[in-house]
């Protein structure tokens, strides 16, 4: 599994709006070291599943839709794109070249990590972390 450089960059804007309530786009950027045009690509994804919402005006900027006490990891990682997996040999639909009827030991014994990896993910509400 790997955690993206957006997926760092779409948590780090969480955790400003968790800890900063409504702020505009180029304050989460300044708050978090981020450059603003990837926080407003960022932030308008986040706004298109549902995780922000955002205001207009003089007093505007993004807010969390959704709180980060409910918000686990994995539905972030859900929410912008694929879910995170160990292999290919994860993805739906798979069929192992080596093993096209299954039975393959490294398929198995990833898919058993995958699922304690999932599990994880899912464990932690993001509030827990951004403190």
């Amino acid at each position: 599994m790997l955690i993206t450089r957006e997926m760092d960059y779409a948590l780090r804007i969480l955790r400003a709006l968790h800890q900063g309530g409504q702020l505009s786009a180029a304050a989460v950027a300044q708050r978090e070291h981020m450059p603003k045009a990837i926080t407003l690509k960022l932030l308008n994804r986040l706004l298109s599943v549902g995780i922000v919402e955002s205001r207009r005006g003089v007093n505007g900027g993004y807010f969390l839709k959704r709180s980060c006490e409910e918000l686990k990891i994995f539905d972030l990682l859900q929410a912008l794109g694929d879910p995170p997996l160990v292999n290919r040999c994860q993805r739906e639909g798979y069929s192992c070249e080596n093993y096209p009827k299954g039975g393959c030991g490294v398929c198995r014994e990833l898919c058993r990590i995958q699922d304690i990896l999932n599990q994880e993910l899912q464990r932690t509400p993001l509030s827990d972390i951004f403190q």
